[in-house]
């Protein structure tokens, strides 16, 4: 017979209501918002290396002159920053934010494009109306990131158990 020492078992994780719980567990509300902030990082890289790397092309795709598209290579660095902000922070609020802020820049930039008489008008509307929209989208994950429900005991890449039997009672 072998002799083995008897150890006390440690248990795997503490009881800690703050901490057990809520690591071990997320919202779906989380999981959704978290894919759409990943989703807005993944979209700010490809549309900032758009404007980085084709600003002629870019600059027709919206409807502005050559003396307007001078300033998209800027605008591109900006937006690959915002999505690579957000791709490396588990809770990237302030990734996402930072793109509300730089969709307000976009705005004022399609806003001064208008006032030229060689912009198309119809490409601005159609840019314009693109940016409202995706800032919507950010303004809205923006809030949801900043909110009580993604406080920061949560742990939104914890696996999930939504439509799993729990075995905690």
């Amino acid at each position: 017979m072998a002799f083995e020492a008897k150890r006390t078992r440690q248990k795997q994780e503490p009881d800690s209501a703050d901490y057990a719980t809520e690591l071990k567990y997320r919202s779906a509300a989380n999981v959704g918002t978290g894919k759409l902030a990943k989703g807005l990082g993944y979209f700010s890289i490809g549309l900032g290396l758009m404007e980085l790397l084709m600003p002629a092309r870019t600059g027709e795709l919206i409807g502005v002159s050559p003396r307007y598209r001078t300033f998209l290579p800027a605008l591109g660095l900006r937006e690959i920053a915002h999505g690579v902000t957000i791709l490396s922070q588990q809770k990237p609020t302030e990734g996402v934010w930072s793109r509300v802020a730089g969709d307000a820049i976009d705005l004022a930039y399609l806003g001064a494009a208008f006032t030229g008489e060689e912009n198309n008008k119809n490409r601005l509307i159609g840019a314009t109306l693109a940016v409202l929209g995706v800032a919507a989208l950010d303004v809205m994950c923006a809030q949801a990131l900043s909110s009580e429900d993604w406080g920061a005991s949560k742990n939104p890449s914890a696996p999930t158990t939504v439509g799993q039997p729990s075995a905690r009672q």
